[in-house]
């Protein structure tokens, strides 16, 4: 793919290749990119180069960078601001039913609902149920959770749901960071045990190899489990309709009215 080096200095290209074999998942820990030091990069290099990184790490990792993208991969803060997708569950609590609002609009403003539920990723929208009283679901955060710290988040029913997978075990302990009352739903082990057969694919790349400290012991052993698995990656776009809404109106029955 000449396209993605043929036009930039020499000296570029070399330290994003230099660079691209010295990252590795969630080295940033969780500041933003420009703030990362290697090997004399600018604040600006990820700027430049980001399309050649994202390839170059793409060879060493199977794809995971481009598919997660890098932010999440690396574990780094988002630079900019990140639209999410907000879905009315309860019908008359937003004057859309769905619609996309910024992160930081979702951190000054706050959403008027008794429940949040948060979703991992955006294409899961149609497994959500079609009628939840007081409920608001915003999906697509993927990284993108420092809102959930939040006053207004403080004072709801908070739900979160993504992969059962080290990724995405890592993230459910990045937000219960800055929510520490959410309850986490469908990433448990009786889930993957119930529905990962034919279902459950290889993760390629870990996340980590040993489990985020924000983790709950149950939480715990289940991604060492994963770790142990061959085929331990099972994506919530492929559990079963049926799956996800009865343990979401469990949820919903569970916190109240």
């Amino acid at each position: 793919q000449r396209s993605l080096w043929r036009k930039k200095p020499f000296d570029e290209v070399r330290k994003a290749s230099q660079l691209a074999m010295r990252l590795e998942p969630g080295c940033a820990a969780g500041i933003p990119l420009r703030a990362l030091s290697h090997g004399g990069i600018d604040s600006k290099f990820f700027e430049r180069n980001r399309s050649l990184l994202t390839h170059l790490l793409d060879l060493r990792f199977d794809g995971e960078p481009s598919k997660q993208g890098l932010e999440t991969f690396l574990d780094a803060e988002r630079d900019t601001d990140h639209w999410l997708l907000v879905t009315d569950l309860d019908g008359e609590l937003l004057p859309f039913y769905q619609q996309r609002v910024r992160s930081t609009e979702l951190s000054s403003r706050g959403l008027s609902a008794e429940r949040l539920l948060v979703v991992e990723n955006e294409k899961c929208v149609h497994l959500l149920p079609s009628k939840l009283p007081g409920t608001v679901a915003v999906l697509g955060t993927g990284n993108n959770l420092r809102w959930l710290e939040a006053t207004w988040v403080s004072r709801v029913s908070v739900g979160y749901w993504g992969d059962i997978d080290t990724w995405g075990l890592t993230l459910l302990a990045r937000a219960r960071a800055f929510a520490p009352h959410l309850q986490a739903l469908l990433m448990d082990q009786e889930t993957f045990d119930r529905v990962s057969t034919g279902r459950a694919v290889v993760e390629p790349v870990k996340s980590s190899e040993s489990p985020p400290e924000s983790l709950l012991e149950v939480e715990r052993r289940l991604f060492h489990h994963l770790l142990r698995s061959y085929r331990g990656r099972l994506e919530q776009e492929f559990l079963p309709r049926e799956t996800a809404n009865e343990r979401i109106l469990k949820w919903q029955l569970q916190v109240g009215p």
